[in-house]
């Protein structure tokens, strides 16, 4: 059950990751008001927007491949 769990965070946290990217990205190039970022993230600059963004990516990446590892084990023990 937590295999699943963790493969579905892992998921929701490299959306996340870059939908924060592609905000930061989109605002950065004049497309928005800077001011149009404050409500979908906590990030206090476009730059740290995109840092946070790629700390999600790699978090999801991270617990995605820790979910397949503890999937492996399960079904090689089945």
């Amino acid at each position: 059950m937590f295999s699943y769990a963790a493969r579905l965070v892992a998921i929701v946290a490299l959306v996340a990751g870059v939908w924060e990217i592609a905000l930061g990205l989109v605002v950065s190039t004049g497309y928005l008001d800077p001011d149009a970022l404050s409500p979908f993230t906590t990030a206090s600059s476009l730059g740290q927007a995109i840092d946070e963004g790629l700390y999600w990516i790699v978090f999801g990446v991270a617990l995605g491949t820790l979910a397949e590892i503890g999937l492996a084990v399960r079904k090689r023990r089945e």
